[in-house]
């Protein structure tokens, strides 16, 4: 996706983000103790995997959800993101990619398969969609969000782990982040090792 035709997202509602891949069983036991409530989730997800891997792209609910990479700080992640309903405020070419899979349909009540519609995706749009279920464990830690999540590859059968912290906060995160003892782990998006994953 070329740089000069992005649309940035809100920047008010961008944060840090810091994910790591792997069990992490010591820093999982960690946020245990710190955190003063938790929330299980399971959630079906379809990523939408484009060349530019500073967008982050995908429908949950049959609603696309778009994440804008911003900045690198002190090993993190800022992104900017936002849930879209219509084509009209989505950043390009996702506007497209939103058409040709008339996730418009859903939302004026029409019946509708996401799978069906993937399979429609013309082939020249350079995206490639994987479907995953997440059973996802979030943690609060004051205004500091973090998540503990085992993804299951659909079509594959593969599992991944992945542990992420996230806030507005960066002095925050980056004393979090060294309590849990993740200072050394590489900070690597959950779309960019989902197609490192589907790659091999």
């Amino acid at each position: 996706m070329s740089k000069s035709r992005r649309i940035e997202q809100d920047v008010r509602r961008s944060r840090y983000e810091y994910r790591v891949w792997g069990k992490n069983r010591s820093a999982r036991k960690q946020l245990e103790r710190l955190s003063t409530h938790t929330v299980k989730e399971r959630i079906n997800d379809c990523y939408l995997i484009v060349d530019d891997t500073s967008w982050n792209a995908k429908v949950r609910h049959n609603t696309l959800k778009v994440k804008q990479l911003l900045e690198h700080d002190d090993g993190f992640q800022r992104w900017a993101s936002g849930w879209h309903h219509n084509a009209e405020s989505i950043p390009t070419p996702f506007g497209e990619i939103f058409e040709q899979l008339r996730l418009d349909r859903p939302q004026r009540g029409q019946s509708y398969d996401l799978r069906r519609a993937v399979k429609r995706l013309d082939p020249a749009s350079g995206v490639r969609a994987v479907f995953v279920t997440k059973k996802r464990t979030r943690y609060f830690i004051g205004q500091l969000r973090a998540e503990v999540t085992e993804i299951l590859l659909r079509d594959s059968g593969g599992v991944m782990h992945t542990l992420s912290i996230e806030g507005d906060d960066l002095d925050e995160l980056t004393a979090l982040r060294k309590r849990l003892g993740l200072r050394r782990g590489p900070n690597i998006a959950m779309h960019e090792a989902i197609e490192t994953k589907i790659s091999n």
